[in-house]
């Protein structure tokens, strides 16, 4: 039985059971590239299980656009090449638009216009 504790012993399934229930919320929400809802929760399902992911590719990206003479130049394949350094498992265009609206619209706004850019 479940006391609000998490211990060794139950640990696997309250985990797979916040898992679910994140899951559950983003649906409700209608996750998808044009409207992300959890970054965590997307970089999870690609096997991405390190937490510090997260943190880099934000950093990565405001490093690229903060530093790019026009910054609307920039393309999918620029971001999608600079993530797969960070990791491996970020290989797709569709991945590359979900992370980079994300950022944009819960972290860092100026990496917005440039996310919707991005064809």
């Amino acid at each position: 039985m479940f006391n609000g504790s998490v211990t060794k012993e139950n640990n696997a399934n309250v985990t797979k059971m916040l898992y679910e229930a994140v899951h559950e919320m983003a649906l409700s929400r209608a996750d998808s590239i044009e409207h992300p809802v959890s970054l965590s929760l997307f970089l999870l399902e690609m096997g991405v299980d390190d937490p510090s992911v997260e943190d880099k590719l934000i950093k990565k990206s405001v490093e690229m656009i903060f530093s790019a003479e026009d910054p609307m130049e920039l393309t999918t394949e620029d971001f999608q090449k600079e993530f797969k350094k960070i990791s491996s498992l970020i290989s797709d265009s569709g991945s590359v638009k979900y992370i980079l609206r994300w950022i944009g619209l819960y972290d860092v706004p100026k990496v917005y216009p440039v996310a919707v850019n991005l064809v």
